[in-house]
């Protein structure tokens, strides 16, 4: 057994196990499962039986466009979204996904960031005019709805979306439209934008693809508290990010479902624990992404790795429903196969949305 697929079993097996414990044990029965990581990290970095995560995303940028030739459907002409894609594992995803040939648009908030990425990724791959950016602040309901509007009046099918963007275990803040932050951004926002784009995705000509950035922090709760997403006294900054992780599967699973025979595929993957400026609200985190970041937590290459794979390569290009890690799949939370759960949180959403429209008309 691989040493990737050795940790994502233990860490699966693991978090199994302090799901069925007290709320004392699934908090740090969690600091084990996460310990994989940092194992998987260090030993990754000297193990030289495996090609390297680089060599792995240049296999499958060829392997996609060889593909899409083979099958008469270029991937030039085919457009891609990447939300958050101006730093970290975004940024690296979004240049693998162009290289590939899709005209790939990067979705971010902050516009100096987002044309300097766009710059980057140009002077990076060679390529002018295949990087596009579009402002998007997924905090805000009304700035998603523009964008979506953007993107229907302006550009063809949408071959694929990558819901990367997110904030992690942030000070109790609200969004634009009053929604917890963590919440409000890591769900809500990407909840409204897959919706919104949904009737694109599904005239791509050789069906599409939506890739939903997760975690295994998601073993951080057995389900879905909504008193912690809508009272301040409830908020744990650790725990409301391991409760919008599971939202984010239980989202991915519930859409699945809903897409049966459309010919549109969606799947989440927990991405490593990488240094990027993600873990700036993380306690420890000017040590973790100091000198202790080249030793045990992956590279944003890494870290990229499974979603480019699920983004480009042909072996995942009709699963859907699934997690991954580590460019493998492995089973996923417990709660991601309960369709009650799935549903309550899907109703739980729309009505939100629903309300938060409402206010604004």
């Amino acid at each position: 057994m691989s040493l990737a697929a050795t940790v994502n079993w233990y860490q699966a097996a693991l978090a199994r196990r302090t799901l069925c414990g007290s709320r004392f044990v699934q908090f740090f029965g969690f600091v084990p499962v996460w310990m994989g990581d940092f194992v998987f990290g260090f030993f990754n970095k000297f193990d030289v039986t495996v090609p390297s995560s680089a060599s792995r995303i240049d296999r499958l940028v060829l392997e996609s466009r060889r593909h899409a030739e083979e099958s008469g459907a270029p991937n030039e002409g085919k457009l891609a979204i990447v939300t958050g894609a101006n730093s970290g594992i975004g940024f690296e995803t979004a240049k693998a996904i162009g290289r590939a040939g899709y005209t790939t648009i990067l979705a971010c908030r902050n516009p100096v960031l987002g044309e300097e990425a766009v710059a980057r990724l140009e002077r990076q791959t060679g390529l002018t005019g295949r990087f596009k950016f579009m402002q998007l602040d997924l905090a805000s309901i009304e700035s998603v709805d523009k964008f979506v509007a953007a993107i229907c009046a302006r550009e063809g099918p949408v071959d694929l979306l990558v819901n990367n963007a997110g904030v992690m275990m942030c000070p109790y803040a609200l969004t634009a439209d009053g929604i917890e932050m963590q919440f409000g951004t890591n769900h809500v926002g990407h909840f409204v934008l897959t919706m919104g784009l949904l009737d694109k995705l599904k005239q791509a000509p050789g069906g599409a693809r939506i890739v939903v950035v997760s975690s295994i922090a998601a073993s951080l709760q057995r389900k879905i508290d909504y008193a912690m997403i809508e009272k301040k006294q409830c908020y744990s900054r650790v725990e409301n990010y391991g409760m919008v992780k599971l939202a984010n599967v239980l989202f991915t699973t519930a859409l699945a479902r809903r897409l049966q025979g459309t010919g549109v595929t969606v799947n989440a993957l927990h991405p490593g624990t990488v240094a990027t400026n993600l873990m700036r609200h993380v306690g420890g985190s000017t040590w973790l992404l100091g000198m202790g970041q080249k030793i045990v937590l992956d590279n944003v290459v890494t870290g990229s790795l499974t979603s480019v794979y699920l983004a480009l390569s042909p072996d995942v290009a009709s699963e859907s429903g699934h997690f991954y890690a580590r460019a493998m799949r492995r089973d996923m939370h417990p709660e991601g196969y309960s369709i009650e759960a799935q549903d309550e949180l899907w109703d739980y959403t729309e009505n939100l949305v629903a309300s938060i429209r409402a206010q604004r008309a």
